[in-house]
Parts: structure tokens; sequence; C-alpha cells
């Protein structure tokens, strides 16, 4: 498998998009919310096409696990630092061994 910059762009968008959306995803309040609810739904389509766009260059398995990995960790952090939610160690533990297993999907692809 040969790692491309238009496959990583488009893994790139899709997991920034599909962060942006889950972040908002409690705006919505359980999609009541007119305003907020269309934007959540469209950038959960735009990042699910990315994400197609990717699957097309990249292989399925290291595709989903980089963007599933990756987007709980900025979700994590998004939470962190827009939210003000904590962490405990054991959940640090489980961020770290998600970055890890994220860095050997890529590596040994």
């Amino acid at each position: 498998m040969n790692i491309t910059s238009p496959a990583l762009l488009w893994l790139s968008v899709a997991i920034v998009l599909e962060v942006l959306a889950t972040s908002l995803l409690p705006k919505t309040n359980n999609f009541r919310r007119i305003t907020v609810t269309p934007g959540v739904m469209v950038l959960y389509f735009l990042c699910f096409y990315s994400l197609s766009k990717a699957m097309v260059m990249l292989t399925p398995g290291v595709t989903y696990a980089l963007w599933c990995g990756l987007g709980i960790v900025l979700v994590n952090l998004v939470g962190l630092v827009i939210f003000r939610q904590k962490m405990g160690k054991y959940s640090l533990l489980g961020i770290a061994l998600i970055v890890a297993g994220c860095i050997t999907m890529g590596i040994f692809k």
C-alpha cells in the first residue's frame, strides 16, 4: 500500500469534519434545534464523502482505524479544552494506547 498525499488529505479532511460534527452534536438538543441540526448533518455527510475518497486510495482497515482513533483523540482534546471536561489517569492511558495504535497502523500498514 502506498500512502499518497491526496489520500492523507482526504483522510485529514474526514477526521476534521467528524470532530467538528461530533463536537457540535450536543448543541442540536437531540436534533430539536433547527439551526444547528442541518449543519451537523452536512458536516457528517461531507465527512463520510471524504472518508470514502480516502478509502479508494488506502486500505479500508488502515483508513477506518486512523479515522476512528484520531477522531477519538481529537474529540477528547476538544472536550478538555472547550467543554472543560476532566480526564482521569485511565482515560489518559486509553488515549495513549489509541495514539500508539494509530502510529503502529500508520508505520506498519
